[in-house]
Formats: C-alpha cells, structure tokens, sequence
C-alpha cells in the first residue's frame, strides 16, 4: 500500500512539474510581427469595344499580331519609353485568350468556361511576373486601328506607354461574335520576375510561418493533467483564447498557400495586416 502510495505521489509530482514546464515554455515563445509582402500585381482595364464595332470586317485582310506591337512601340518612343520586347509565352497566352474569348462569345477578362484567363494562363506557362496587364479590343479594321483604340483610352494607354513595362504577346482572332463578324485583339503586358517577387514569399519565409504556428499552438493548448492521461481544455471562451485562434486562422490561410507554392494575394496582405494589429 505504501508503494502505491509513494508512486502515486511521485507520479503527481511529474505532472505538476511536466504541467508548469508546458505553461512556461508556451507563454515564453513570443510571437513576431509579420513582414508585409509585396505581391505581383495585376491590371485589367475594361474590354474595349471600338466604334468600327458596328460594320463588318468580312473578308477584310487578316492582321498581324505584331504589327499591333509596331505600332505601339511607335507610341512609346514618343513618349521616351523603351520598345516592348515579345514575349513568345506571353504571345501564346495571348493566342489562348483571344481563342476562349471568340469560341464562348465572352468579350471579358473573366472566364467561367475554361478557367483560361491573365492570372491562371501565365502560371500554366510558367511565367513567372511582378507585374502583368491585359488590354483586349473588338471591332478594329486593322493593326493601327487598334492602337489608336487603345491611345484613346485612358486605362489602355497606361499599359501601351508606362516605362516600368517590358514584355508584351499579342494575339489577333477573328470570327463571329453575337450579330457581328469582328477582329478581336489580346495584348498582354507584363515585368518578370523571379519566384520570390511573383509568389510574394520565400523559402525562409514559410519556416518563419512555420514556427508561428507551432508557437501559437503551444499557447492555444496548454496540457492539463488528471490523473493517468493527459487532456486538452475542450472550451475556453476568454477573449485572449479566440484571439489566439483567430491568430492561428490566418496563419494556417497563409502558411496553406504557401505549401502549395500559390501567390499571395491582396486578400492574404489584408490577413496579415490584421495578425499584425492583433499584437498590440
């Protein structure tokens, strides 16, 4: 009976012991700030539909893609920006979206048939971008027609003039659309860049998010002994216990999306905004 006794006294001891060590070692870990990424950015101007929209262009000579690049770099250098190179991969992101666009009769940067738009194509490609744009236009006549589409529109003429561009593909499709027989164009514009500037994160950056969750798992969880097992505090309605939680909500968002080596997004910069607040 002694025996008994002694062990159980010593088994208590341990878990007072183990239990103070694990309240000591979580509200030890501190948890840090978040570095704010800078993400690849993305610019669609509104489908522009031009005036020559109403008069049909059957049997009119087909255009050359780059022939709207001519004439664009043409612009730039009166404005002083360099020419846009082309890009063969942004030149077949091109085609693919022109071709998704006249075969659903889609003029939009959305595409809800084949998924095939700016932000999904160019990853299929592996095409990796800080910063990419899309201008499309229907009912131009010709290669010049359609800049001077573009020129005219104060959205599209940011893509055909800004500086900080480098990279453009073209495509030109044509065909029937709805009560016309159009040309319709598919310009893309875009900066590259390496993994890190088009994911918005890098490797070290996933072990920091990494360990912030194992951090907050330790105060999230406390251990709780009884005798013979150990359990987990099943309800813990307190505000600093859902602040917790909402903490680990945002990490695990963030850190999932970052397993699957997806870019971040404007809506994961506002998350981590609010983990930072939660902080203070």
């Amino acid at each position: 009976m002694k025996r008994n006794a002694y062990i159980f006294i010593l088994t208590l001891l341990l878990a007072i012991f183990v239990y103070g060590f694990n309240l000591f070692s979580s509200s030890s870990r501190s948890l840090v700030y978040l570095p704010i990424p800078q993400i690849a950015q993305v610019h669609l101007p509104k489908p522009l539909e031009l005036a020559s929209i109403s008069s049909s262009v059957l049997g009119a000579q087909a255009i050359d893609p780059k022939d709207l690049v001519k004439y664009v770099n043409q612009e730039r250098a009166k404005v002083g920006s360099a020419e846009l190179r082309i890009s063969p991969i942004l030149m077949q992101a091109a085609q693919l979206r022109a071709d998704v666009i006249l075969k659903h009769q889609n003029f939009s940067h959305q595409d809800p048939y084949e998924n095939i738009e700016l932000t999904t194509v160019l990853p299929k490609l592996k095409y990796q971008f800080r910063y990419a744009s899309e201008n499309i236009g229907m009912g131009g006549i010709s290669a010049e027609n359609f800049v001077s589409g573009f020129m005219n529109s104060t959205s599209h003429r940011e893509n055909l003039l800004s500086p900080f561009l480098s990279d453009t593909g073209v495509a030109v499709v044509t065909g029937p659309y709805k009560q016309y027989y159009v040309n319709i164009a598919v310009q893309l514009f875009a900066i590259p860049g390496g993994k890190k500037e088009y994911l918005g994160y890098s490797e070290e950056e996933i072990s920091v998010y990494q360990k912030q969750l194992s951090d907050l798992d330790a105060k999230l969880n406390p251990l709780i002994w009884s005798i013979g097992k150990i359990t987990r505090s099943k309800e813990n309605t307190s505000d600093k216990y859902k602040t917790l939680n909402r903490q680990r909500e945002i990490l695990e968002t963030i850190y999932n999306q970052m397993k699957e080596e997806k870019p971040l997004t404007n809506e994961h910069v506002t998350l981590i905004a609010e983990y930072n607040s939660n902080l203070h």
